[in-house]
């Protein structure tokens, strides 16, 4: 757990090795590390694990652009999940490793964009271990 001005904050960091063992991966691309750790994005990731029945879920900020090949994982399928509330395209990529007992989805359209629109090349990355 992170601590910052006298106050215990909600981020869970993850070291990259737990992230790769990890039963549940979620990449989210071009999100600045400040973002990836702010208790708001902690919250929306217990919030996840909360739904999925999953158990330690934890965050990494990783410094360029990754996607689940990056962990290994090759069977890889695009959904499509329509237009959202905030009146954008959502998408997802969605693979499995070879074994079949890990996932990992990649988070289309929800990328964070500067003033002049341009995204980061920062990586957030919020894992999941166990999911009853």
């Amino acid at each position: 757990i992170m601590a910052g001005c006298g106050e215990e904050r909600k981020a869970n960091i993850a070291t990259p090795e737990q992230m790769e063992n990890k039963t549940l991966i979620v990449i989210l691309p071009s999100i600045p590390k400040q973002f990836c750790y702010a208790d708001g994005m902690a919250e929306i990731t217990q919030e996840l694990a909360d739904e999925l029945n999953a158990t330690n879920s934890q965050e990494l900020s990783i410094e360029y652009n990754i996607d689940c090949s990056y962990y290994g994982f090759v069977n890889c399928e695009y959904v499509d999940m329509g237009v959202g509330d905030d009146n954008k395209q959502h998408s997802f990529i969605e693979c499995i490793n070879n074994d079949a007992d890990k996932l990992c989805l990649y988070l289309l359209g929800s990328e964070y964009k500067d003033a002049n629109g341009n995204t980061f090349d920062e990586t957030c990355v919020q894992g999941f271990d166990k999911i009853e």
